[in-house]
């Protein structure tokens, strides 16, 4: 079974429009910067931050090449959590050459 481009052309579009428009982000979200950006934002909010911080990071490279683990678990590994009390984001795009993505946990 052969699929023509024509067929295509319309799941590309909302794909294309899902990834411009951030849905494909944390679900708080702040304006971003098209040629710099350095936010954070709540990921998972809650009480008190706490005494310890964790963190675990990604990041790519022209949406080429991309690497790393901004798991939730390995943040809380990183700070030696043992309880999570409150969890940001920090996003950070330079040019759109180099971006990061970290997930950062407070805890005990």
């Amino acid at each position: 079974m052969e699929i023509s481009p024509r067929k295509l052309l319309p799941a590309a579009l909302v794909a294309g429009a899902a990834l411009l428009s951030g849905c494909v982000f944390a679900p708080v979200a702040p304006p971003r910067g098209f040629l710099y950006n350095d936010q954070t934002s709540p990921l998972f909010p809650g009480g008190k931050p706490g005494s310890k911080v964790g963190k675990a990071s990604s990041s790519n490279v022209l949406f080429l090449a991309g690497w790393g683990d901004s798991g939730l678990a390995a943040a809380i590994r990183d700070g030696g959590l043992e309880s999570v009390n409150h969890t940001d984001y920090r996003i950070q795009n330079y040019l759109l050459i180099y971006q990061r993505y970290t997930t950062v946990v407070y805890g005990e």
